[in-house]
């Protein structure tokens, strides 16, 4: 594609992008300053002020959920436009294709996803941290009801509660002989677990030590990013435990279907510039915005509804977490792509 509408393009989409973007985010700042205006008293200017603050701190990250959906309203428009206009129309009479009309929308695509996997959403996990900060004193609650599979050993880890390098409530499971090692409070170091108040169950006879030492099969670094739940982590953390668990030949499937979820809804920037396409490819099915914006509105909700209904098979061990997390949007890319080549065969 020529240069010249490549830039005019990628132009309009980014004006387009910057406008809906500052409409949501207005929006759901409002939101939040209704929400946490409830909790705070605004009786004074620096009440005010710092409830402002908190509204802040914490809609970059509600944001962060949106950004894809703000992509697709962006390409859906942008598309509406340039056909509504007959511009679409000038640039097939010349010659070009709608897989070349498409270029400078995926090219957008692609830039707009490695702002937001890589800059927004740990900006907006930041963000939201000092939220906690500022509300609770502390950065991040403890992470509760963690289970490290460690097959490969025949066993099983449980922990009730990790707040930085503390352990609460370790249990350890002997798949191979049923046996049970409970202990109050643990500590990771070297190669050894440090064990206080500990319950020991093997054939039915339970034996309670007051400290114990057992081989430790997890890095006091996976441990330590442990201390915070999946959903608190941005991409770089989650890649540090994927590495790291690999290294250590566990598998903590939580975070292992964040990773490829994060990493999936960065290509879904990809699949809503193809889903804006076929919505507006071609455009005299549709008279008004309304038309283009039921039709988008339709595919974002059954793509979330499809996210989720994968997610939980995920949850409960049904399907891998690499096939829960990619396969609704590789299915909806597939049809996309499809139902494209079909209309302009």
């Amino acid at each position: 594609m020529n240069k010249t509408i490549f830039k005019y393009i990628f132009r309009i989409q980014l004006k387009t992008m910057l406008l809906v973007s500052a409409a949501v985010f207005f929006l759901i700042l409002l939101f939040d300053f209704a929400e946490v205006g409830r909790k705070y008293p605004l009786s004074t200017l620096s009440e005010t002020l710092f409830t402002i603050k908190l509204s802040l701190l914490r809609a970059p990250s509600t944001f962060c959920e949106t950004a894809g959906y703000v992509y697709f309203i962006t390409a859906a428009f942008t598309l509406w436009n340039l056909c509504r206009s007959h511009q679409v129309t000038v640039l097939k009479s010349v010659g070009r294709s709608p897989q070349q009309i498409l270029y400078p929308f995926l090219s957008f695509a692609a830039l707009v996803a490695g702002v937001w996997l890589f800059l927004m959403h740990p900006a907006g996990l930041f963000l939201e941290s000092m939220y906690a900060r500022s509300v609770f004193g502390v950065a991040a609650e403890a992470n509760r009801n963690i289970w490290i599979d460690d097959r490969e050993n025949d066993q099983m880890i449980f922990i009730k509660s990790i707040c930085d390098n503390k352990i609460d409530g370790l249990c350890v499971f002997n798949l191979k002989n049923g046996s049970r090692i409970f202990a109050e409070q643990a500590y990771a170091e070297k190669k050894i677990w440090f064990l206080k108040n500990v319950t020991t169950t093997d054939e039915n006879k339970t034996q309670n030590i007051e400290t114990a030492e057992i081989p430790r099969r997890v890095s006091p670094r996976l441990i330590k990013l442990l201390a915070k739940s999946p959903k608190k982590h941005n991409i770089y953390g989650l890649y540090k435990i994927y590495k790291i668990r690999k290294k250590d030949r566990v598998s903590v499937r939580l975070y292992e279907l964040e990773l490829h979820r994060l990493l999936a809804n960065g290509f879904a920037f990809f699949l809503f510039a193809l889903l804006a396409a076929v919505i507006c490819f071609p455009i005299n099915r549709y008279k008004t915005k309304t038309d283009v914006a039921i039709k988008a509105i339709a595919s974002a909700v059954f793509l979330r509804f499809a996210n989720n209904m994968f997610e939980s098979f995920a949850y409960g061990d049904v399907l891998p977490v690499q096939l829960a997390s990619w396969a609704p949007s590789l299915i909806f890319a597939c049809v996309a792509m499809a139902l494209l080549i079909r209309r302009e065969a």
